[in-house]
């Protein structure tokens, strides 16, 4: 898993880093062969002056998918904000993943039911020899 570090107004330690590690590869180490890559950003929005301004942005980029996937948590914290976005992100892509499972599923169906429907047809069965 390709994974990159972005901050603004926030020094990331590299006890961050490896949190933040260990949090997406439990969020997402199932989904390993399908994430293409993961751009981790961590912002201080109000600076010193505190508040709700932690913001973790976590975009992952699927195979195949032209459109990443994004979770964004503000916490007062950052690593509750960490917690809670890669959560999302795990969540958001076992949707994603379902989804196009379901999707080649239908089309699969779609083509047992025709072959299902072209077998019970006269003509087909008709041309058939039957051998014991």
């Amino acid at each position: 898993m390709n994974l990159d570090f972005h901050s603004s107004r926030i020094a990331i330690s590299e006890s961050t880093q490896d949190y933040v590690k260990r949090r997406l590869a439990f969020a997402l180490g199932r989904f390993d062969d399908v994430v293409q890559g993961v751009v981790v950003s961590l912002q201080d929005i109000n600076g010193p002056r505190g508040g709700i301004d932690k913001l973790c942005r976590i975009r992952v980029k699927l195979v195949g998918q032209r459109v990443p996937i994004i979770a964004e948590v503000l916490d007062t914290e950052i690593r509750p904000a960490i917690d809670m976005a890669s959560d999302r992100l795990g969540r958001a892509v076992a949707r994603q993943i379902d989804r196009r499972s379901s999707r080649r599923g239908a089309a699969k169906r779609t083509v047992l039911m025709e072959m299902a429907e072209s077998i019970q047809s006269d003509d087909f069965v008709s041309g058939l020899i039957v051998s014991k």
